[in-house]
């Protein structure tokens, strides 16, 4: 399920690093090492403030469907509403998951207003087909968004967008 087409009030995005171990030899000089080329411990705070309780029910529903915070999923445009190019592609080799739960606060006048965290998964992107519609068996692919009626075989670890994917 893909997160709601919702447009954030503020955005706290934490661009992370890279995989590094750092020593120091005993003569005090410092050296470094790349342990991957991949961002890790990328942040995306987002607070959507005074919405009606139809919006407030879509995060809702979809912290639900996802599991809370154990399932992926992929940002919709409207969440970098505002860029040219989003900080981190919506569809690359990072889908997203919750940090935690979001705080709801409730507002005056039938408004609501939620905080969330969500944090970078990283994904094999050979393992991603989008607009998988038809997708055959083989390939097989750990991750197919959008995946319309493919096929059940191999078995996905991951079908977002399924519609009617068996």
């Amino acid at each position: 399920m893909a997160f709601p087409a919702l447009v954030p009030s503020a955005r706290v995005y934490i661009p992370g690093d890279v995989p590094q171990q750092q020593q120091v030899a005993l003569s005090g000089a410092n050296s470094g090492y790349r342990q991957g080329n991949r961002r890790i411990g990328q942040t995306l705070g987002l607070s959507f403030n005074n919405i009606s309780e139809a919006d407030l029910n879509l995060i809702k529903a979809h912290y639900q469907s996802v599991d809370g915070t154990f399932g992926i999923f992929f940002l919709s445009a409207e969440v970098w509403n505002g860029y040219t190019t989003p900080p981190v592609p919506l569809l690359s080799d990072y889908a997203w998951r919750y940090a935690g739960a979001p705080s709801i606060t409730d507002g005056s006048c039938d408004l609501w207003s939620i905080e969330l965290e969500l944090t970078t998964y990283a994904i094999d992107l050979s393992d991603l087909i989008v607009d998988g519609l038809t997708a055959a068996a083989t390939p097989a692919r750990g991750y197919i968004v959008d995946g319309g009626a493919a096929s059940a075989t191999p078995a996905r670890d991951y079908v977002i967008n399924s519609g009617a994917a068996t």
